[in-house]
């Protein structure tokens, strides 16, 4: 398979791109260096990478043509992923988003590539304390997380209109290598890490018992793999379906913790139904516990 990875460069792409290339995959890469969510990028060596801004709509389509010629298909992973940046700037974060995915999607239907899958997120659930199923009400609270909804929908026109092959996966909390460390909204597992190799209290929010579904990167990897291999099309939730409250997280990391006010409108609790995926054979094989023990 020849694969296109954008967003390749970053903490879930970059993954990808590693395991595409390890088992033996064509890679093409494309990042810009922009999100300011990431503590880094992370560049293979063995894929074909190219520094592009797929939400330019003048350059995006010719891009793609010259350095995409007989791709299989395209992990959309290339995202303005701040939610705080969202907040603050809500008409770039989301033209961004949805510009450079109408340009994956438009050259996807150009050169008949059959398979897209498109990275969303369980932020389009908004603020719920039940599990969140796949058909479930949407209630989408900021820029970004409006811009993975509508995401997901115009990946759903795309399949009924001409036929591409369209998944969109509603990752979970999702933590291991390459996870940023920083910013209000940086995986809890990574920024109580940080905090202790720094001989700091970790900082919970609010009271601590609030839960979430924490799944690891790899996870996240083999369930995109999945999906471009099977003949499937649709929303899939990915997670574990095990939630853990942050008391429990600190509690695994270390007993030096402070306790800041809560954030007003975060939800209670946010878990993943996940039997839609596991209907197609996919499985979590990391657990948090042993991770963070390891």
């Amino acid at each position: 398979m020849k694969a296109l990875v954008t967003g390749g460069a970053g903490f879930i792409g970059s993954n990808l791109v590693d395991k595409l290339l390890k088992d033996e995959h064509d890679v093409v890469v494309f990042d810009n260096e922009t999100a300011n969510t990431h503590d880094g990028y992370y560049w293979n060596d063995k894929a074909e990478n190219r520094y592009v801004d797929l939400s330019q709509n003048y350059s995006s389509p010719n891009l793609l043509q010259t350095y995409c010629r007989d791709v299989d298909c395209i992990f959309h992973m290339a995202a303005d992923i701040s939610v705080q940046y969202s907040i603050e700037k809500p008409y770039e974060s989301y033209s961004n988003n949805i510009n450079s995915l109408f340009n994956v999607l438009e050259f996807a239907k150009r050169h008949e590539i059959g398979k897209v899958v498109f990275s969303s997120s369980a932020s389009v659930y908004g603020v719920t304390d039940k599990v969140c199923v796949e058909t479930d009400a949407t209630d989408p609270l900021n820029a970004y997380a409006l811009s993975k909804l509508n995401g997901e929908q115009i990946m759903k026109m795309y399949h009924d209109l001409y036929g591409i092959s369209t998944v969109s996966l509603r990752y979970f909390n999702v933590y291991g290598p390459r996870q940023s460390n920083t910013g209000q909204y940086a995986p809890v597992v990574g920024i109580f890490q940080k905090q202790k190799e720094q001989n700091s209290a970790l900082t919970i929010v609010g009271d601590g018992e609030q839960t979430r579904d924490f799944v690891h990167v790899s996870d996240i990897v083999s369930a995109n793999m999945l999906v471009a291999d099977k003949d499937v099309h649709g929303v899939y939730n990915v997670g574990t379906g095990i939630e853990y409250s942050v008391n429990q997280i600190a509690n695994m990391i270390s007993d030096t913790q402070r306790n800041v006010p809560a954030r007003e409108g975060e939800a209670r609790r946010s878990v993943a139904d996940i039997s839609k995926i596991k209907s197609i054979g996919w499985e979590p094989k990391v657990n948090l516990e042993d991770w963070v023990n390891d």
